[in-house]
């Protein structure tokens, strides 16, 4: 796992998707959040679902406050095109990738790394509030 913190953009894969994210808008977001909708979740794709729901979570006024700058110009210039919709989504894929069919579950948990575990949580929290 090429990670070096437990945030959302603290690693390999998500910084690597913020190029398509840049390509292709709001629709490679729901693509990212819908990889994660069945069977068991590859490390990969955990990592930029919840890189999508953070970026969803933002969108929906509810930033996690410390993003890469080109991940807050995005949500500036593209964010009104995430719905509550999205969040629901979003809110689906972060409790599907901190679950037990999760391979980025399994490996933070051998890490002994709670605080990922806890940044999930927020994330959650926020994009629940997003939902009202």
């Amino acid at each position: 796992m090429g990670a070096w913190g437990f945030q959302a953009f603290e690693n390999d894969d998500a910084l690597d998707w913020l190029e398509d994210l840049e390509a292709g808008g709001s629709d490679i977001v729901r693509q990212s959040l819908n990889a994660v909708a069945d069977g068991y979740i590859e490390a990969p794709d955990g990592s930029v679902a919840v890189a999508a729901a953070e970026i969803t979570a933002a969108a929906q006024g509810n930033p996690h406050g410390d993003f890469p700058e080109d991940v807050a110009t995005w949500v500036t210039a593209h964010g009104a095109e995430l719905t509550a919709e999205d969040a629901q989504l979003a809110l689906t894929a972060v409790e599907r990738v901190g679950g037990e069919e999760s391979e980025l579950a399994e490996l933070w948990d051998e890490a002994d790394e709670p605080e990922w575990k806890d940044s999930l949580d927020d994330l959650s929290e926020r994009l629940r509030a997003a939902l009202g």
